[in-house]
């Protein structure tokens, strides 16, 4: 334990001193410092593991350390929390895991949830929007600026699924109706969000409410669904079959599979929608199906072999259900995940790093924090309530609670906007750290308990 405790440190801080000697001339030293991070917060995740807390806590709080290392100027990690690359790097690892729950969920699941998915968004918006505005705005805030309630509301109305999803994964519940609930719900949480962040900013800037923003915004969504999942979902098994006649081997397979990821990713983001709603909606639209005739792995063509080769019926019932059929279903996510193995634990711990510790360490940051991070979970708990009890509505309830990244974007432009103060601004950083924090050890104590 202390060798292993002491190679983490050692793997955390050599980069820094690593940085500090090379001075300002190596423009690339930052890809030293993003693999330490990369390391660091396996090792952080490793040790979070052994305390049975969700892995995604060891790499937020990496990246809060690493925040707070910056604050204090030392090294260089000043510089390397406002990297762009690493930024970069941090968006890709949220598209592909949006992207790889894509290919675990199934389109057929969040069809039949879809309506529980519709009711649960509309009540976690409404319900946290109100609150922020006339609740937190006008009693805790003591108020009377609308632009400022406004946003508030705006920020608390917000949901991010990354969290919630790695926690799904980890505790092994992805299929549970409960978690299709939030994945239904949380696009349409988001769509929702980016009309009202587009009417709060209208509002803003104009000081008048733009309708033809609003509009627009929707029009697009409406045509980025349509060609999703209507022409896309039709046209995608022939151009990928196309793809396999020019070759059958995996690394064409792989590379399919990160191209037509970032398309849509991109697509979304052209038309005014976030760009992991495109990855999520590519992982839906692929057809595994189609990869059947692929050429297949080694290890699967022996054990195909044995199956038809051995006697025992056991045996060869065994490895037909439990070895190919789960090949079958999960290979295109097996081909995707060592790479989300590198990627993903970036945009985690460079979401911690956003968040300044040190900035919030002030009373008056601490209480208004404290009654957003309030607001924010029981606004989001609402929106499970009027599910069949046939349905964990805790689930529900808990995998909406984070804002994640998704708050970050409405806080950032709240401040861009001169709408949010200073101690506002570290107080809704503050509700988004507590809300990241919360969801895991909430999800995890509800499954472990049975709790409905």
């Amino acid at each position: 334990m202390l060798v292993r405790n002491g190679l983490f440190t050692l793997l955390v801080l050599l980069p820094t001193f690593a940085l500090a000697e090379a001075g300002h001339a190596s423009q690339d030293s930052w890809l030293l410092l993003a693999l330490a991070i990369i390391i660091g917060g396996a090792g952080i995740s490793w040790i979070v593991r052994k305390l049975t807390l969700p892995t995604v806590l060891g790499e937020l709080g990496l990246g809060m350390l690493l925040a707070v290392l910056a604050h204090y100027h030392f090294g260089f990690w000043d510089q390397v929390v406002s990297n762009p690359t690493l930024a970069l790097l941090a968006e890709l690892g949220s598209i592909l895991l949006l992207f790889e729950i894509g290919l675990e969920s199934s389109f057929r699941d969040l069809v039949s949830v879809g309506k529980h998915g519709l009711v649960t968004a509309l009540i976690g918006v409404i319900a946290p929007f109100l609150i922020g505005c006339w609740v937190v705005g006008e009693w805790v805030f003591a108020s009377s600026d609308i632009k400022l309630n406004l946003f508030l509301g705006a920020t608390l109305a917000a949901t991010s699924t990354g969290i919630s999803v790695r926690v799904f994964k980890d505790l092994g519940i992805l299929r549970n109706p409960a978690c299709q609930i939030v994945l239904t719900a949380s696009i349409i949480d988001d769509i929702l969000g980016l009309v009202i962040l587009a009417f709060v900013s209208g509002l803003v800037i104009a000081g008048t409410l733009d309708l033809i923003t609003v509009g627009h915004i929707l029009l697009n969504v409406v045509i980025f669904f349509v060609l999703a999942l209507l022409v896309a979902r039709r046209l995608t098994p022939k151009l990928m079959k196309w793809v396999l006649k020019i070759s059958h081997e995996e690394s064409m397979i792989v590379i399919s599979l990160v191209s037509f990821c970032l398309f849509w990713a991109w697509f979304a983001h052209a038309i005014g929608l976030a760009s992991i709603i495109g990855a999520f909606v590519a992982g839906l639209i692929m057809d595994e199906v189609v990869f059947r005739k692929a050429n297949q792995p080694h290890w699967y063509q022996k054990l195909l072999e044995l199956s038809r080769n051995t006697t025992n019926q056991e045996t060869q019932q065994m490895i037909q259900d439990q070895i190919i059929v789960r090949h079958h279903h999960e290979r295109l996510v097996d081909l995707i995940k060592p790479l989300n193995y590198v990627l993903v634990p970036i945009f985690f711990v460079y979401a911690g790093m956003q968040v300044d510790l040190v900035a919030v360490a002030n009373w008056n940051t601490l209480v208004y924090g404290f009654w957003l991070s309030l607001a924010a979970i029981g606004g989001k708990l609402i929106s499970g309530v009027f599910l069949p009890k046939s349905i964990n509505r805790w689930i529900v309830g808990f995998g909406m609670v984070p804002r994640g990244e998704i708050g970050l974007i409405f806080a950032l432009t709240g401040r861009q906007l001169g709408v949010f103060s200073t101690d506002i601004f570290a107080a809704v950083l503050l509700m988004v750290v507590v809300t990241s924090i919360v969801t895991p050890l909430a999800l995890q104590f509800i499954v472990k308990r049975g709790l409905k």
